[in-house]
């Protein structure tokens, strides 16, 4: 799964866009998924806090545990 794909299953599976950001600044209790450098970061953002922070190497495995994040919790 790439960026473009995660869009698109997040989207056709109903999941509140106002949870979570995609390469965009971070909002106020969102997961969030971006690209810092060659690391992806995927974090939950709160009171102006990174928590959970995870760094992956490929887009594809970023991707994959941000949309099981949003899907599962």
């Amino acid at each position: 799964m790439d960026i473009a794909g995660l869009r698109v299953a997040l989207v056709a599976g109903g999941y509140d866009p106002q949870g979570y950001r995609i390469q965009n600044m971070p909002g106020e209790s969102t997961w969030c998924i971006r690209k810092q450098g060659k690391t992806w970061l995927v974090f939950y953002f709160e009171r102006g806090t990174k928590w959970e922070m995870h760094r992956f190497k490929t887009e594809s495995a970023a991707c994959e545990y941000f949309f099981n994040r949003i899907v599962h919790g």
